[in-house]
């Protein structure tokens, strides 16, 4: 029988793990096909910044409350009517926990919708393997719009989008004028296998150079003008 390999752990404690990186998959659960995201990111990203990672890379809006459960503790950064945190997500960094690859903790977006991410850590890497700003290496199909009611809604709604657009195009050759149904606005544009990596890393870029800024960490709102000179 082969024998298997020791797991991957960071480096000993007399190490810096504030500077090792991160391969971290974020896998959006109760949704088949698999939508997830492969990204790098340096263990000194604090989990205020990691938030505005995770929703650039998976593709949300950023309207709603977030949390994160690392080691059985819930983290997160607090709005007025939100949830209460007992550490400030702006100084606990990715790099202080004692990550082992295959390691996981999970990032909630949405409490109505309730989005569910689980993130595994993948790979623990030296400092050289990142240079700059956090990169999205790979990732499966488009992120779910925002309110359709988490899973099961987007599962309804995307069976939904797909009958509307096969009877539109029957009407379309018919002769027809759709410009006047009633549907969603996203049922003419999302489409639910497409994913630009290029452009996540453009706006990740773009968010990098807000490090550590506190308006921005503590902003909760639509990235529409923050991204308006990035076209897909």
């Amino acid at each position: 029988m082969t024998a298997m390999p020791p797991p991957v752990a960071l480096p000993s404690a007399g190490d810096d793990r504030l500077v090792a990186v991160y391969q971290l998959k974020i896998h959006l659960l109760g949704i088949s096909p698999q939508i997830c995201r492969r990204v790098l990111v340096r263990g000194d990203t604090t989990l205020a910044e990691l938030h505005h990672v995770f929703q650039v890379v998976m593709g949300w809006d950023n309207w709603h409350l977030h949390s994160f459960k690392l080691w059985g503790k819930e983290y997160g950064m607090p709005y007025a009517g939100g949830l209460y945190f007992a550490d400030d997500a702006r100084r606990v960094h990715l790099g202080d926990f004692p990550w082992r690859a295959n390691d996981k903790f999970t990032y909630t977006y949405d409490f109505g919708d309730y989005w569910l991410h689980q993130v595994r850590i993948e790979k623990v890497l030296p400092p050289a393997a990142l240079v700059n700003h956090p990169v999205c290496v790979s990732g499966r199909r488009a992120c779910p719009p925002e309110e359709v009611g988490g899973p099961s809604g987007y599962d309804q709604r995307t069976l939904d989008q797909f009958s509307w657009a096969y009877e539109a195009q029957d009407r379309l050759l018919a002769g027809e004028d759709i410009r006047e149904d009633d549907v969603p606005t996203w049922f003419w544009t999302y489409r639910p296998e497409y994913f630009d990596k290029e452009l996540v890393n453009q706006r990740l870029a773009k968010v990098y150079q807000l490090k550590g800024n506190p308006d921005f960490l503590y902003s909760q709102g639509s990235y529409d003008y923050f991204f308006a000179d990035l076209k897909s």
